[in-house]
């Protein structure tokens, strides 16, 4: 099966950051938000796919180097359980020199591995009931978002994500 997926750039928060802030008086802090889709291709789970969003502040990315954000929410329906940030064991959203790379995170029957190299890497792995079983993982950016999580902003593609194919 394949995957499809674009390789996503955040601007140093710098430049994104501020242009958000200035750009939004309704938005308070400086969230980005991901939603996900988690479509099984190996074991038992292969005949539906499950959906999720995380969050994190951007004004922690520099755009430098390999990095490691804290996820601030996680939403994530998987095989008929509502799974939360609570539930996690960790949670970061990865970036390599500003390149969104996906998410790490690891709950009690499931995990995100992030991309090494590009987000095209990233995929999604799971253990119920001791059926073992992996996953494509398609990420998309969602908007800017105030501290309810209601959309203040959609970002302009050169603001904040440069899609390269």
């Amino acid at each position: 099966m394949a995957k499809i997926h674009t390789n996503q750039k955040l601007i140093p928060t710098t430049t994104a950051c501020s242009t958000i802030n200035i750009n939004t008086s309704n938005a308070k802090t400086s969230t980005i938000k991901y939603d996900f889709e988690v479509a099984p291709y190996r074991g038992e789970l292969t005949e539906k796919n499950y959906y999720g969003s995380f969050t994190f502040n951007c004004s922690q990315l520099s755009g430098k180097g390999v990095e490691f954000i804290k996820v601030d929410n996680f939403d994530f329906r998987f095989f008929g359980v509502d799974y939360g940030k609570a539930d996690l064991l960790f949670a970061e959203a990865v970036f390599r020199d500003g390149d969104f790379l996906g998410l790490t995170a690891s709950g009690a029957d499931f995990s995100f591995i992030c991309g090494f190299f590009e987000l095209s890497e990233a995929s999604f792995a799971y253990n119920i009931n001791s059926s073992f079983g992996a996953a494509n993982v398609t990420f998309s950016l969602r908007q800017v978002t105030d501290e309810n999580l209601a959309t203040v902003f959609a970002p302009e593609p050169s603001i904040l994500m440069k899609v390269v194919v």
